[in-house]
């Protein structure tokens, strides 16, 4: 018989699959990670973000809205600084508690300070910054930052995160052409860095997609 030769496997666009990743995976948490909502904990290998360290993140403000209500939900303490543009009513509709959530439009010009103090006392800090931090003015916070139980998340630019989150809304549901409201996302991602090895995912955030999703510049048109 002759010999045949596989054929190789194509990799999907950006690395993604075609489909919402499956719900099925359980998520182990580490003793040394925050634990956020399931459809992220079960691609990173810790199961959460790890304390003590900072992710950089792309600015993705459905999936950022829905790390915050997950955290302060459980009980966790967050705050959220130089980022007056996310959506507080937003983590309050996705079961997240304001209570529990500290709010700082402008840290500046002592960000570094703000920073180092809220990453002692909390769960999570969330920081959005117009331009990636010198080195010079993040190795005072990441001093801080390694004796404390806290996972910051910037978004904006870090220099030595630990972890990457690469991601992006790619489509809506519930919302049609002109009429209906968005009742959920699909978000495409990629997470990557010290001691996580390179996974893509396709998940569903809101109301799972039952019907086909609208495209991300009808989203664009509808926020």
């Amino acid at each position: 018989m002759p010999e045949t030769t596989p054929e190789p496997v194509a990799e999907p666009e950006h690395g993604a699959p075609q489909e919402p990743t499956s719900t099925d995976r359980p998520v182990t948490l580490a003793s040394d990670a925050l634990g956020v909502p399931s459809w992220l904990g079960r691609h990173l290998t810790r199961g959460g973000l790890p304390r003590g360290a900072v992710t950089d993140a792309a600015d993705c403000p459905a999936a950022l809205v829905d790390i915050l209500a997950t955290v302060t939900a459980s009980g966790g303490c967050a705050a959220v600084v130089g980022y007056p543009q996310l959506a507080l009513a937003a983590v309050e509709a996705a079961g997240g508690d304001l209570d529990r959530t500290v709010v700082i439009p402008d840290p500046s010009p002592h960000t570094g300070a703000v920073l180092g103090t809220l990453v002692e006392g909390l769960d999570l800090v969330l920081h959005h910054t117009a331009k990636p931090v010198a080195p010079t003015a993040a190795r005072p916070v990441d001093a801080r930052l390694r004796r404390s139980s806290c996972a910051l998340v910037v978004v904006g630019g870090w220099p030595g995160a630990r972890l990457h989150l690469d991601w992006r809304v790619d489509g809506v549901t519930g919302l049609g052409r002109g009429s209906g409201r968005i009742r959920g996302v699909t978000l495409t991602g990629r997470a990557h860095g010290q001691g996580q090895p390179p996974v893509h995912f396709r998940e569903s955030l809101g109301e799972p997609a039952t019907q086909p999703v609208a495209s991300s510049r009808l989203l664009e048109r509808a926020l």
